[in-house]
């Protein structure tokens, strides 16, 4: 059963948006994720990682991952929120480390979607989430330059409104940019998919 609440996931790479925790969410720190919180003054419910970045936490609760493993660490941490009932994710410190871990939490993002579940990587200027066959409205406020991509080969029945450049029932692709660098002329914009998975970059968001 879905729980009340955001499940708060963050990792090590933390920048001036922190997560604002209410007493129904749940915040999991993946691996260093828990040393970057604790410069904000922050103690996370949970932290999950093999601890190859960071030594395991005194005091808080922690799941040991066995370091040959096939899932990431921020992976993990969102495998055990959805396994304590939270479908809202909200991913923090998930971008610019390794190349190869900020794509792979772009996958993750993709996964939350497939599986019914809300999920937005947040940093300091971008919010990017994912759609799988449905719509999302999204406020000016939090940034007016918006690119859409596919995520599975092809996205059909994609649909932009309140854009400077709007669609109507287009076929996205996942080997041709075209939903690159688009923006907001309305105060809110929807984005609509009706067969696969987009992921959506909104960025420019005032700090």
């Amino acid at each position: 059963m879905e729980v009340t609440g955001i499940c708060h996931v963050v990792g090590a790479v933390l920048g001036e948006v922190l997560p604002k925790i209410a007493p129904a969410d749940l915040c999991i720190a993946a691996d260093a994720g828990w040393l970057a919180l604790k410069k904000h003054g922050i103690c996370p419910n949970l932290v999950v990682g093999d601890f190859d970045s960071s030594p395991p936490p005194a005091g808080l609760e922690a799941v040991a991952l066995n370091p040959v493993k096939d899932e990431t660490d921020l992976y993990a941490a969102v495998r055990i929120g959805k396994e304590r009932g939270y479908g809202d994710f909200a991913i923090y410190g998930a971008l610019g480390g390794a190349w190869g871990h900020s794509i792979a939490n772009f996958q993750i993002l993709a996964g939350l979607a497939r599986d019914g579940c809300r999920g937005k990587i947040i940093t300091d200027d971008a919010i990017i989430t994912s759609l799988c066959d449905g719509k999302v409205t999204l406020c000016a406020e939090n940034g007016r330059d918006v690119s859409v991509f596919a995520h599975t080969d092809t996205c059909n029945g994609v649909t932009l409104e309140g854009f400077y450049y709007p669609l109507k029932n287009a076929t996205l692709g996942s080997d041709f940019p075209l939903g690159v660098s688009n923006r907001l002329v309305e105060e809110a914009g929807k984005v609509c998919v009706d067969a696969g998975i987009l992921i959506v970059v909104q960025e420019g968001r005032e700090m």
